[in-house]
Formats: C-alpha cells, sequence, structure tokens
C-alpha cells in the first residue's frame, strides 16, 4: 500500500562528512545497537521565513513534537527557540507572509501563534481533522484541507489579525466555506501570487485516480482543469509571478518539470533525459521550485536510488521548446546550464530558496546520515567562496566513529525471467566484499513499501546493523517502483502479487548464484513489501528460512473493502474492483491468505492496531490460515501504533524482534539470553 502522507512513511553542530569508503580499525568505534538506532530524532517540516533569515521546524521535545525556529546568521551562534509546549505533536508549520506569525496542526486543528510565542489560538478545528494550512499571499485568509463534507476539500477561512488589543478569554473560530468541489479529493494546492486563485492537485475518477491540476478561483469556486494526456500524472504546482505555473509531468514517460503559459495556451518542458525529475507519489521536496526573481528554479534529479538537486535557467524558453496546446516538446538537453548543488551523493528534497534567491535550502540524507537541513549556494547568484552549511545536526557525536564504519551500497542489475533487468542495492560484510569473498554468508531480501515508491539509499542504520550480523541485505526495486519512468512503474499494474514477487523470487534466485553468499535467504518487508513478502513464501516456499511481515496485506479484496480510501482508490487505479468477474479471479491470484498451506519457512508478523491502511483483518486473517495449516508463525499487535510506528519503545521492540528472527531462523544461531 502507498506511504502514509497529507493524503495514501542536536542543532548547529558542525559536520565533517567522512571520507568515502573510510574504515577506521576496529577499536575506533563500539557496534550499533538498537538503542542507539531509534534514540536518533531527525528535525523536519522545515519552513523558510519570508522576509528574514529564519526556519521554522518541529522536532521532538519531551516525548512529543514541538514548534522550533532557528536563526541562520552568517558568523553568528545561534540556538532553537521553542514556541509549542504540548503533550500533543505539531507538524506542518507555515509562516504568515508578514513572518509574524506561524500555522501549524496539533491533534487534527489549525493553530496559529505569534514569533515571540504569545497569542497561541485555535482557528479551526473538526472532528473529521484539518491539514495543510496555508496563508494567501496578502495575509488576509487561511486554507486548509478537511474532510469535513466527506471528501478532502479545500476551506478558506478569514485569517486572525495579529496582535490587536487582548485576545479574547474564549474567541469564535471564523467559519470556513469550501472552495474546491466536491466528489474528487484534494491531495495539494498553492496559491497564485494575487490570491485569486488556486492550483489544486486532486485525484481524480474520471483520470484513472491520478492526479491532476485545475485552477480554481477563490471568489466563486469556478474550476478550470488543465488539459492532460490519458494516463499521465501531473503534480506538484508552483506559480511565478506571471501567473504562469511549473509542475511536473511524466507526459512523455519521464516525470519532468513543465511550464504552463499564464493563459494556458503552451506548455514548455524544461527538463529532458530518461531520468525521473519528480516523485509521482507526491511525496513533499521532490517538485520543482522557481527562485524568488523567477530567473532560476530547483528540481529534482533521480539516479541510481538518489536524488540529486539541479538548479536551471527559467528564463524565457532556454532548456525546453514550447508547443500550443498540443504535445510539448522535451528540452534537448538535460536542463540546459543547469548544475547540481548538494555537496555530497544522497537523497536530497528541496525545502525552498532564501529570500535573496542566492541559497536553496534543502533536506539531505544517505546511508551515513541521518536527514538534516542545509543552505546549499547557487552558482552564479551566492558569492564565490560560499559553502554549503549545515544548520541541523541529528546524528549524535558518539555514533560518528559508528557511522564511519558503515559499508557503501552497491548498485546491481539483475535479469528476471522475462528479460527485464530490476535494480537493486546490495549491502554484504565487509569479509564478503573482496577477491576472496570470506565465508559465504546468507542473505535478506527487501522489498519495498509503496508499491508507487523506490528503495531510496537513504539514512536506514538497521540494514547496517544485520550486515554486522553476518547477513547480506538486497533492496529490490522491482517492477512498479518510482525512478524507472513510467513504462517500469505501470509494469505491475493488474497484477499485484504476481510478476513484482516473481521479481523478488528471482533475485533471491540470483543472491543464492553468487559465490559470497551460502543460499540461505529471508524476505522481509512493510506494507506493500509486507505484502510481497508473504506472496513470494507461498509462491515460493522452498527457497525461503524465514519470512518477516510487517502490516502486510493477505487477501487484497478484503483490503479494498475494508481499508482507507487512499489505498483503496490505490488499489482501485491498479487493480480495477474486485466486484468483476475478470477483476475478482486477478484479486484472488494475488491474495496469499488462500495458499497459506504452502509456506515453509518460519513467519514473523508484526502490526499495528489502529492501522487504516492495511487494517488489522489482514494480519488476523493469515494468522487464522497459519494456525488452521498448523504453520509455525510469531505474532505481535501494538495497540497504539497505525500503518508503522511512531513510539520510540514500539521501534526498539521490532527492531529487536526482527534482528532475533533472523538470527534464530536465518543464521541459525541461538536466541540471546533474555
Amino acid at each position: 500500500m502507498p506511504p502514509i502522507r497529507g493524503r495514501a512513511r542536536q542543532l548547529c553542530a558542525p559536520f565533517s562528512r567522512p571520507a568515502r569508503g573510510s574504515r577506521p580499525s576496529e577499536g575506533s568505534g563500539s557496534s550499533l545497537t538498537i538503542e542507539q538506532i531509534v534514540a536518533i530524532e531527525a528535525p523536519r517540516d522545515f519552513r523558510l521565513h519570508p522576509r528574514e533569515r529564519l526556519i521554522a521546524y518541529t522536532a521532538e521535545a519531551a516525548g512529543a513534537r514541538q514548534l522550533f525556529v532557528l536563526a541562520y546568521r552568517a558568523g553568528a551562534a545561534s540556538f532553537p527557540t521553542q514556541l509549542t509546549a504540548s503533550e500533543k505533536g505539531v507538524s506542518e508549520p507555515q509562516w504568515s507572509p508578514d513572518g509574524r506569525r506561524v500555522a501549524f496542526v496539533r491533534d487534527g486543528a489549525i493553530w496559529t501563534v505569534e514569533l515571540d510565542g504569545s497569542r497561541q489560538q485555535r482557528v479551526s478545528e473538526h472532528p473529521a481533522g484539518n491539514s495543510m494550512p496555508r496563508w494567501s499571499p496578502d495575509g488576509r485568509r487561511l486554507a486548509f484541507i478537511s474532510r469535513r463534507r466527506g471528501w478532502s476539500q479545500v476551506w478558506l477561512l478569514d485569517a486572525p489579525l495579529p496582535r490587536r488589543g487582548r485576545p479574547a478569554a474564549a474567541p469564535k473560530a471564523p467559519d470556513p466555506k469550501a472552495v474546491s468541489p466536491a466528489g474528487v479529493d484534494v491531495e495539494d494546492y498553492a496559491w497564485s501570487p494575487d490570491a485569486q486563485r488556486l492550483a489544486i492537485v486532486a485525484l481524480r475518477p474520471s483520470a484513472g485516480y491520478r492526479e491532476r491540476i485545475s485552477i480554481v478561483s477563490v471568489s466563486d469556486a469556478e474550476e478550470l482543469p488543465i488539459p492532460a494526456p490519458d494516463g499521465a500524472w501531473e503534480l506538484a504546482p508552483h506559480w511565478l509571478a506571471d501567473g504562469s505555473l511549473l509542475f511536473v509531468s511524466d507526459a512523455e514517460g519521464w516525470v519532468q518539470v513543465v511550464r504552463l503559459s499564464p493563459d494556458g495556451s503552451s506548455r514548455t518542458v524544461l527538463t529532458a533525459g530518461e531520468r525521473d525529475h519528480g516523485e509521482v507519489s507526491g511525496a513533499p521536496g521532490y517538485g520543482p521550485v522557481p527562485s524568488p526573481d523567477g530567473r532560476r528554479f530547483v528540481h529534482a534529479e533521480m539516479h541510481d536510488a538518489l536524488v540529486a538537486l539541479v538548479v536551471a535557467p527559467l528564463a524565457g524558453t532556454r532548456g525546453g521548446q514550447a508547443s500550443q496546446r498540443g504535445k510539448p516538446r522535451p528540452a534537448s538537453a538535460r536542463s540546459r546550464g543547469g548544475s547540481s548543488i548538494q555537496p555530497w551523493s544522497g537523497v536530497w528534497r528541496t525545502v525552498g530558496w532564501t529570500p535573496d534567491g542566492q541559497w536553496v535550502a534543502a533536506m539531505g540524507e544517505g546511508e551515513r546520515a541521518p536527514q538534516d537541513l542545509w543552505l546549499l549556494p547557487v552558482p552564479g547568484a551566492a558569492p564565490s567562496a560560499a559553502r554549503p552549511r549545515q544548520l541541523t545536526q541529528s546524528l549524535p557525536a558518539v555514533l560518528g566513529p559508528v557511522v564511519r564504519r558503515f559499508l557503501d551500497g552497491e548498485r546491481v542489475s539483475i535479469p528476471v525471467r522475462d528479460g527485464l533487468q530490476i535494480p537493486g542495492t546490495l549491502w554484504r560484510p565487509a569479509a564478503n566484499r573482496g577477491r576472496g569473498d570470506g565465508k559465504p554468508v546468507p542473505a535478506v531480501v527487501y522489498p519495498h513499501g509503496g508499491p508507487t515508491w523506490q528503495a531510496y539509499r537513504s539514512w536506514q542504520p538497521f540494514k547496517q546493523l544485520l550486515v554486522a550480523q553476518g547477513m547480506a541485505f538486497l533492496d529490490v526495486d522491482f517492477r512498479g517502483s518510482t525512478g524507472y519512468g513510467r513504462e517500469f512503474r505501470d509494469a505491475n499494474v493488474g497484477d499485484w502479487g504476481h510478476t513484482d514477487v516473481q521479481d523478488i523470487i528471482d533475485a533471491g534466485r540470483w543472491l543464492q548464484q553468487q559465490p559470497w553468499c551460502d543460499g540461505r535467504l529471508a524476505v522481509y518487508g512493510g506494507s506493500y513489501g509486507g505484502y510481497l513478502t508473504l506472496s513470494a513464501l507461498v509462491e515460493e516456499p522452498a527457497m525461503w528460512k524465514a519470512g518477516v511481515d510487517l502490516y502486510g496485506d493477505s487477501e487484497i479484496a478484503e483490503s479494498y473493502r475494508h481499508g482507507d480510501r487512499v489505498g483503496r482508490l490505490d488499489l482501485e487505479r491498479m487493480m480495477g474492483s474486485p466486484d468483476g468477474a475478470s477483476q475478482a479471479e486477478r484479486y484472488r491470484r494475488g491474495s496469499p491468505v488462500y495458499r497459506a498451506e504452502r509456506i515453509e519457512a518460519p513467519l514473523l508478523i508484526l502490526h499495528g492496531r489502529k492501522d487504516k491502511r492495511v487494517v488489522p483483518l489482514m494480519s488476523e486473517k493469515m494468522v487464522e490460515a497459519l494456525e488452521i495449516e498448523d504453520k509455525h508463525h510469531e505474532v505481535h499487535w501494538y495497540d497504539d501504533e497505525g500503518h508503522g510506528w511512531e513510539r520510540r519503545e514500539n521501534r526498539r521492540d521490532a527492531f529487536t524482534r526482527i534482528r532475533d528472527f533472523l538470527k534464530r531462523y536465518l543464521l541459525e544461531e541461538a536466541p540471546p539470553p533474555d
């Protein structure tokens, strides 16, 4: 199932990036522990002040995420200011245009607070919840998304006035009104510079529940769809001052950045090449963002499970060619004149431009670095002597020696039965990386969640811990993954749990053919990866020594009927409705619960009782089938978790259970003492 997001997963210290491939001596640091992994809590939700050198963000404080503001003035020491204090976590901060207030979400309600922490007030709440607050550019209105009328619609209310008299003891919240149409679910939206229109991104039945962009008038809610080719995803809109629009589209087969003229008469494709330049999942930070003066834009470029940030010129039509309402013509070269700005290879996402347009704020993470905020100088705009600056530091110093011992992932291409080449990233113990390849070791095959996602080479230290225990670890970007073009991404449409699980099985066979692998295999994944784990166990039962399923589907027709709306629409887009005769057969073929009697490997199942995406019924049905067939399995429920683990104690418990299970059944070692 798709990762949960808005719609469908320590500060100011200097940082030195370890030399690539460096290996300190064994005695230079202790081994990585699960306690250390779960102790790292990266800040997130970064938002740049519209005028000053300030950044709002959220970070954990006393067990809940709170709102902080950090100044990033050059040459001056700075400490963050905590603006909120509550038992409920804070998310999605948004500056007002004058920079005097911040809107945010807490416990499903929209709040605002002054920059000095005063006049904190709740401005809108509803049992259906509220999310994604965004001020109009003139500061007069506040927009947000709510399902209070049964659809994810954009609602508007008059923004609270700043600092006018004494706050009322019990202020009456203004009444909001819906401006986006009923019948479609809005995933994202952006205000026009004149505050008169909204560009909204919505899942539309007429587009096969793909994301499409339309323009909505704020005054009368009139909607004007932006025409898109059949089958295309178009999302991540950003306005320019002249009324034109930047967004990403996969109409040409790869996700490219497109500029739409103010009157909608022509499109210009600003990027090119067989690489994706955005995420169709709609995850934040992957869309194009224009500079304040409109001369440049920054965009993502995916390659080899990494994400680079590229700044390219935007003036005129340089870098692309326009077309009149028809099929847009791509640029003759990739982002002509563009420059990559990240200081090292990793997974980078855009936060925004500084007001002077000289720097891009970005979140960066990699195999050796958890997510942190950086300021990246823009070539041709920043001073020539400017260098990237890291503004937050999530990695405790005590883990520096440990992280420097992490092993680099190796990119591999795996041939599968129908001739496709399936990409992946492989980690194997140090003793198995040389010419002698050491003593052969077992391996873990890891299908990612989604399925419309990819296995990024990001901060995932638990994989390194397993490798240190003596296992190889293979991330598999099976067909259906993002980052490799639309044809590859759509290759499992109508075929869940069949051709994609064959990729997982063929990846296992490829591992067994390697001289450093002893042939013992486990399969382990979460969400859609958990579903593929179950599917692999029933499809090729003799191959596996162990399986670990985290909140995966077991009967996808029942998941369609009982899961949340985002998951159901994702299933319908890719598999159709299970009620039709032809689809019903595909749904049954793709449901591993009906073949539970084939499972041979011990199976660990972990699931949250509050999961709405993959409901607990999915694991309950699988456990029932395993018990009927007298199969060896272990199951553990987390009563206070949903789709994934948020609480630190639960993450620690889950990692411990997974490690011990794999050591017992894959490495065939005795379990550690209690």
